[in-house]
C-alpha cells in the first residue's frame, strides 16, 4: 500500500502559492501559444507561412534561442535536406555552411525514427564524427542544448524535421519533447492539407486551361482521325454537320446539309434501319451506333460508321439533343470482304490439302510392305506436295509455271545435265499445279529406283507444247536398265490417272518399252487454267 503524500514542511505556504501561480502562468502561456499556432495553421493557405508559424511557436514553447525546419528533398545524389524556415536568426547565418546530413545526430530525426534531445550536444557520444568539421563549424551559431523532432505524414513518410537549439546546457526537458511531438503532428497535417489545396488549385487551373483550348484541340483531333462531328436537336430536327461530316456524305463544306438531306443520302435499303436506331437512342437513352451505306450525288456508294448519344437536362427528362461522330469506313469494309474471301479460300484449300494427304497416306499404305518404307514414301510425297504449295504461296495462290513445278520436283533428284526440259511458258491453276507436282514426283521417284536415274548414263527429256485446245507433255527416259512391264499397277500410275485424267480431264499413256519409260500426257488447256 502506497504511503500518503506528506506535505513539504521545509517550504513556507507563501512559497508554495508562488510556485503554483508560476506553474499556472506557464501553462496558460503554453496554451495560448498552442491555440495561436493552431489557429494560424488552420487558417493558413501558404506552406511557407504555416511552417514559419510552427517554428516560431516551437521557439516560444521551449525557450530555445534558435529554431528551424529542414525538409527532405531528393536530389541526383540521393536524399538531402533543405532549410525551409528559421526562427531566432537570419538565414544568412547558415548560408556559408552545408545543409545537415544523415549523421548520427540528425539521422533519427530525418528518417522519422524518433526524437533526439541532448543537454550538451558538444559532449554527446554521437557528436563530432563526420568530416570535414568534426563538430560545429567555426562561426556557427553557438548550440549546446539540442532538441529535434521528426515531422511525418499520416502514412509514416518522413517530411523533414524541427530542430531547436540554445547556447546554454540543460535547457530542454521531457515536457518540451511532448509539446513538440504534438506540434510536429499538427505541422505535418497542415503541410499535407496545404499541399493538397495547392494541388487542387493547380488542377483546377490546368482544367480551365484545357477547357479553353478543348474546342480547337477536339476539332484538330477529329480532323486528324478523319472523323466528322454532328449534332441533332431532337425536337426541331435541326441537324448541324462539320465540313468533314458533310464530306462523308459526298457534300461540299458550302452545301446545306440538314436532317432530311442526311436521310436522303442514306442508301434506300438502310434508311429504315438508321431511323430505328435513332428512335431507340432517343427513347431509351441507349448509345447510337450503326454502319450503313450512303449514296453520293455522283451515284458512288460508300460506307459510313455513325455513333453518338443523347443528352438530357435531368435523369428522367426526355432527350433534348444528340451528338456524335461519323467516319468513312469504306476501305475497312472492303478489307473485311477481302479477308472473308481469303478465309473461305483458305478453308477450301485446307480441305483439298487434307483430302490429298489422306489419299496419299491411304494409297502409300496399300503399296508398301513395311512401316519404314511407308514412312519414307509418305514423307517424300508430302515433301513433293509441300514444294508445290511453296510455289503457289509465292504467287499468292493464283497460279504456278509448269516449268517451275517441274524444277521444284526434280531438283531433289538430279537437276543437272541428266534432265533436259523444253517448252513454252504455261501457267497452271493451283489445282492443276498440285496434280502435275505429284505426277512429276512419282515419275522421278520411279526413275531413281528403276529407270534412267538409277544408272549413271541415264537421261530424261521432258518437252511440252500446245496445239488446238490441248497441252501435250512427253516424259522420255533413256540410258537406264532395260524396262520391264510391272506385274501390278502401283500407286504412281494410279495417281497419274486420277490426278491428271479424272480431275483435269486429260489422258495419260505409259509405255514400258525396254529402252526406257515414256509417259505421254494430253490435257485440255481450259482445265489447267480453271480453279476447282
Amino acid at each position: 500500500m502506497e504511503e500518503p503524500v506528506r506535505p513539504d514542511l521545509t517550504t513556507r505556504p507563501d512559497e508554495d502559492a508562488e510556485r503554483l501561480r508560476s506553474a499556472l502562468a506557464e501553462e496558460i502561456r503554453r496554451t495560448d501559444i498552442l491555440i495561436r499556432v493552431g489557429e494560424a495553421i488552420g487558417s493558413g493557405r501558404d506552406v511557407a507561412a504555416v511552417v514559419q508559424t510552427v517554428v516560431d511557436g516551437g521557439v516560444e514553447l521551449t525557450g530555445a534561442d534558435y529554431g528551424a525546419f529542414f525538409y527532405t528533398v531528393v536530389n541526383p545524389g540521393g536524399e538531402g535536406l533543405m532549410l525551409y524556415s528559421l526562427s531566432g536568426a537570419p538565414k544568412a547565418a547558415f548560408e556559408r555552411f552545408p545543409m545537415p546530413r544523415n549523421t548520427q545526430i540528425f539521422a533519427p530525426t530525418f528518417r522519422g525514427e524518433g526524437v533526439v534531445r541532448s543537454d550538451d550536444i558538444t559532449r554527446d557520444a554521437r557528436y563530432g564524427h563526420n568530416a570535414p568539421y568534426r563538430g560545429m563549424p567555426e562561426g556557427h551559431l553557438p548550440v549546446r542544448s539540442f532538441l529535434s523532432v521528426p515531422v511525418k505524414s499520416r502514412s509514416g513518410q518522413a517530411l523533414g524535421g524541427l530542430l531547436f537549439g540554445h547556447p546554454d546546457a540543460g535547457r530542454f526537458v521531457e515536457a518540451h519533447e511532448r509539446l513538440l511531438i504534438g506540434l510536429a503532428g499538427q505541422a505535418a497535417a497542415a503541410l499535407e492539407a496545404v499541399k493538397a489545396h495547392e494541388a487542387a488549385l493547380a488542377a483546377a487551373e490546368a482544367r480551365r486551361a484545357t477547357e479553353a483550348t478543348l474546342g480547337e484541340d477536339l476539332s484538330f483531333a477529329l480532323d486528324a482521325g478523319r472523323m466528322g462531328f454532328w449534332k441533332l436537336d431532337v425536337e426541331t430536327l435541326t441537324y448541324e454537320a462539320s465540313d468533314l461530316c458533310k464530306a462523308n456524305y459526298g457534300r461540299r463544306p458550302d452545301e446545306a446539309f440538314g436532317y432530311q438531306d442526311l436521310i436522303a443520302a442514306v442508301h434506300p435499303s438502310d434508311r429504315d434501319r438508321m431511323r430505328a436506331a435513332i428512335e431507340t437512342a432517343v427513347r431509351d437513352g441507349s448509345p447510337y451506333e450503326i454502319e450503313y451505306r450512303v449514296v453520293y450525288p455522283s451515284g458512288e456508294e460508300r460506307w459510313v460508321h455513325s455513333r453518338g448519344r443523347t443528352d438530357r437536362l435531368q435523369e428522367n427528362d426526355e432527350a433534348r439533343r444528340m451528338a456524335g461522330i461519323s467516319l468513312d469506313i469504306t476501305e475497312r469494309r472492303r478489307a473485311d470482304e477481302r479477308q472473308k474471301l481469303l478465309l473461305n479460300e483458305l478453308n477450301h484449300r485446307v480441305k483439298n490439302t487434307l483430302a490429298a494427304v489422306q489419299s496419299i497416306a491411304f494409297q502409300t499404305l496399300r503399296t508398301t510392305s513395311s512401316p519404314r518404307r511407308f514412312r519414307e514414301a509418305f514423307e517424300a510425297r508430302l515433301l513433293a506436295l509441300s514444294q508445290t504449295h511453296n510455289l503457289l504461296t509465292r504467287e499468292n495462290w493464283e497460279s504456278a509455271g509448269l516449268q517451275d513445278v517441274l524444277l521444284a520436283e526434280l531438283e531433289a533428284f538430279d537437276g543437272g545435265e541428266r534432265i533436259r526440259m523444253d517448252g513454252p511458258d504455261v501457267h497452271l491453276s493451283p489445282k492443276a499445279a498440285v496434280a502435275f507436282g505429284m505426277a512429276f514426283h512419282e515419275l522421278a521417284t520411279n526413275a531413281v529406283k528403276y529407270g534412267a536415274l538409277s544408272s549413271p548414263s541415264g537421261r530424261i527429256t521432258v518437252d511440252w507444247g500446245a496445239d488446238d485446245d490441248d497441252l501435250w507433255l512427253n516424259w522420255r527416259e533413256e540410258g537406264g536398265p532395260p524396262v520391264e512391264v510391272p506385274t501390278r499397277r502401283g500407286f504412281g500410275s494410279r495417281l497419274l490417272q486420277r490426278g491428271l485424267s479424272a480431275e483435269l480431264g486429260g489422258r495419260v499413256e505409259l509405255d514400258y518399252a525396254p529402252p526406257g519409260l515414256t509417259c505421254a500426257m494430253r490435257l485440255p488447256l481450259a482445265a489447267l487454267d480453271r480453279e476447282g
